[in-house]
């Protein structure tokens, strides 16, 4: 009896230690721990490839991506157009064509004019996995809209932003990695989602998610992000407030191009809703891939910007250039005059190499791997939510008024008791040395011939402990 006692718990002791082991391994991943294949094949044309389809969501004739306009609808069409011709597939489809889930959207444009039911159309095609049984599915996400007829200012001018920053660079990089892996074999289904309104709270993130039933959220093992990408001067791999295993993989990818991302980057309370993960945001946080993260599913946002710099509470964009973000300054030619035609071909290079090796076969071992365990690696975010962040609030102020409440009786209660004691000693002490005098009220009228009053002394006595006459009270 006593040796299966003894049996049984060296096999827990066993059994902890390899738990153990297999976390730390997976929690303390870094850059150098993986092994990453270099994709063979992969040249700087890319780059131009990226280049090319930016300046053609910059050109004449996509310039506006408006929600609410026949520009965002034209580029839908553009962006299903070469979906389609890459054979890609998709589950949705409208009267202008397949691939566009149209959906119905009320938003206020910055001028305060509200928008209600407006039509809009995000763009959803599908690789299926060329496996007998797929290991679930990948998102590549991104926003394609822009401000362009947004009213500038209060004569009715419009800001003419084409918006190369905030959403053009994004789908450009979409559109070159769906050209590059279109022919590409992979344990799981790729999906690329071009969301329209994500310029007023990412509207139709919003809405494809809602419309995910719990079966297929489950499925989604990666949601990858790109955002504000091109005009920035470091790009960035956001993949959540805790360290995990497919994130220090993603940015072992991107070798010594991608930057770290600095631990003060958090901006206070800044809580979106009530089902906000955090009661807290960042940059980093904001943006298609938020309504993924509310339904619990692995996400990374590559963005580019300059974390270091702090100059704005949320973010800066480049050191001594002025923010372009959500401006009218957000232009091709604009990042072109602050950057550079061959820093931002190099930018976006870097991002699209670094995706095509995450993803490709020959480290399709290490990806399943770290996919394997990033659920089980989200935080606990309960506690930080918003919604409890929200009741804590209320019960922080509640007890906050209620100690100032406690403290302002206290001093008062300390300065009456303190006060009465004084005059007591005082007039004791004039007492015994015979030199007790009358007191004189400070309003009481004198009438310097007359006797003293007799009744004075007795008053006096009557009131000195008086909480009425107490200039503390």
């Amino acid at each position: 009896m006593k040796k299966t006692f003894k049996s049984k718990k060296i096999y827990i002791i066993a059994i902890a230690l390899l738990v153990v082991s297999v976390t730390v391994f997976f929690a303390g991943c870094d850059s150098k721990t993986f092994h990453i294949n270099n994709v063979e094949g992969l040249d700087e044309s890319l780059a131009d490839r990226a280049y090319g389809y930016l300046q053609t969501l910059a050109g004449e004739e996509l310039k506006n991506r408006t929600l609410g306009t026949q520009g965002e609808l034209d580029a839908a069409m553009y962006i299903a157009g070469l979906m389609t011709d890459w054979g890609y597939e998709s589950e949705y489809s409208s009267e202008d064509g397949v691939g566009m889930q149209e959906f119905k959207t009320t938003f206020r444009r910055f001028d305060g004019e509200e928008i209600k039911d407006a039509l809009a159309h995000n763009v959803i095609f599908t690789k299926k996995s060329g496996e007998e049984k797929s290991k679930g599915e990948i998102l590549f996400t991104c926003g394609y809209d822009n401000f362009y007829s947004e009213k500038a200012d209060v004569s009715g001018n419009l800001w003419e932003a084409d918006g190369s920053y905030e959403s053009g660079s994004s789908v450009a990089v979409m559109l070159t990695l769906a050209e590059a892996l279109k022919d590409k074999a992979c344990d799981y289904d790729l999906t690329f989602a071009f969301f329209s309104g994500s310029c007023y709270g990412w509207k139709g993130a919003m809405d494809y998610v809602d419309n995910l039933d719990r079966a297929h959220l489950d499925k989604i093992a990666l949601v990858l992000n790109f955002t504000m990408l091109g005009g920035g001067d470091n790009w960035y791999i956001y993949s959540g407030e805790s360290k995990n295993s497919y994130g220090s993989y993603l940015n072992a990818c991107g070798g010594d191009y991608v930057t770290a991302i600095p631990k003060d980057r958090n901006v206070g309370q800044f809580i979106l809703s009530e089902d906000a993960i955090y009661n807290y945001a960042n940059i980093g946080m904001l943006s298609n891939h938020y309504f993924f993260d509310v339904k619990d599913i692995p996400t990374a946002n590559i963005l580019s910007l300059n974390w270091e710099i702090n100059d704005d509470p949320l973010f800066s964009e480049m050191k001594g250039k002025d923010n372009v973000y959500h401006t009218k300054n957000d232009t091709l030619q604009n990042m072109i005059e602050r950057k550079g035609e061959d820093d931002i071909k190099a930018q976006l290079f870097e991002i699209v190499k670094t995706t095509l090796t995450a993803f490709d076969n020959s480290n399709k071992e290490t990806l399943g791997a770290v996919l394997d365990v990033a659920k089980s690696q989200l935080p606990d975010r309960g506690a930080q939510s918003g919604k409890n962040a929200t009741l804590a609030n209320v019960i922080v102020k509640i007890v906050l008024i209620a100690i100032l409440i406690g403290v302002s009786f206290a001093l008062r209660a300390n300065l009456s008791k303190n006060l009465t004691k004084y005059v007591k000693e005082k007039k004791a002490k004039e007492a015994e040395s015979g030199n007790a005098q009358e007191e004189q009220k400070p309003f009481e009228d004198v009438d310097s011939g007359s006797a003293p009053s007799q009744e004075a002394p007795k008053t006096q006595k009557n009131t000195e402990n008086n909480r009425d006459d107490d200039p503390f009270v």
